[in-house]
């Protein structure tokens, strides 16, 4: 990182704001690449585990649920940053309203979610435990307004290594629950996990 800003002092010269906002946007790019790579890896070995069976059903109960994660966000990340940005006086009543109707969304959302899938699939269990639980992630939305703060004030490296240290953490517990041989139940559990404990 200390290299990229050096070579951003380069071209730029000495402007604070376009430093930070370079290296803002290098953090945000590590996280999305380091994701990437021990996503592939750990997911191809997960997928090969679990079979086209087990992991088609992961896969449905994970694409299920990002059916109605726009409705839990509300396309509020753009607006409230901007909103931090122009008026950094009224931060607090911005953030905690975000967060509310964050929260209020993300109920609603989940209510949809298992009312949809008792419907679509009345006699299979084990794909509404699934995507129960993958769809409690959902209710962790409202955490979410936290680092929009960071966001805004361009300091996304600090969310960045949350991030980045929940995947590892639970990469290793999915890799570890191969080893045991665990249940498909268990790697859904996983995938909650990780979200609730990067919120």
């Amino acid at each position: 990182m200390k290299a990229v800003i050096h070579l951003t002092n380069r071209f730029v010269g000495s402007r604070p704001m376009i430093t930070k906002i370079v290296e803002n946007i290098s953090w945000l790019l590590l996280d999305k690449v380091f994701r990437m790579g021990v996503g592939l890896i750990v997911g191809v070995w997960v997928a090969r585990y679990l079979g086209p069976s087990q992991y088609g059903l992961l896969s449905f109960a994970v694409a299920f649920v990002s059916l109605f994660a726009p409705l839990a966000g509300l396309g509020m990340q753009s607006i409230v940053v901007r909103d931090i940005v122009r008026t950094p006086t009224h931060k607090h009543e911005i953030l905690g309203t975000a967060a509310l109707m964050q929260f209020l969304s993300s109920v609603l959302a989940y209510m949809l979610i298992l009312a949809s899938i008792a419907v679509m699939r009345p006699d299979d269990m084990l794909a509404k435990a699934l995507v129960a639980i993958i769809g409690s992630m959902i209710l962790f939305r409202a955490v979410e307004v936290s680092a929009w703060w960071f966001e805004s004030q361009v300091l996304s490296k600090y969310t960045v290594w949350v991030r980045m240290g929940s995947l590892v953490l639970f990469s290793g517990l999915k890799v570890g629950l191969i080893l045991l041989q665990a249940p498909l139940i268990a790697f859904a559990w996983t995938i909650m996990s990780e979200a609730l404990a990067a919120a």
